[in-house]
């Protein structure tokens, strides 16, 4: 099953060109993204994904950042 911490994972183990599965999924998650009403909607989205533990990837500050707030706006 894709998700987006497999795709991320994988890429980890082994850079690669994303295979056209990847991509479109990537390009569902992106619009479905963009269409959640809320922060904490984004987040719970995220979370399904599997990023509520991003860690062990280099993410940059910024991301990391976004990742942080969208998971206080969850909380509140």
């Amino acid at each position: 099953m894709l998700r987006l911490i497999t795709i991320l994972e994988s890429l980890r183990r082994q850079p690669r060109r994303l295979t056209d599965e990847e991509n479109l999924y990537l390009h569902h998650l992106g619009d479905e993204l963009q269409r959640a009403p809320s922060d904490a909607a984004r987040w719970r989205i995220l979370e399904r994904e599997g990023m509520g533990r991003s860690d062990g990837f280099d993410l940059g500050s910024d991301v990391l950042e976004r990742l942080a707030q969208l998971r206080r706006a969850a909380m509140n």
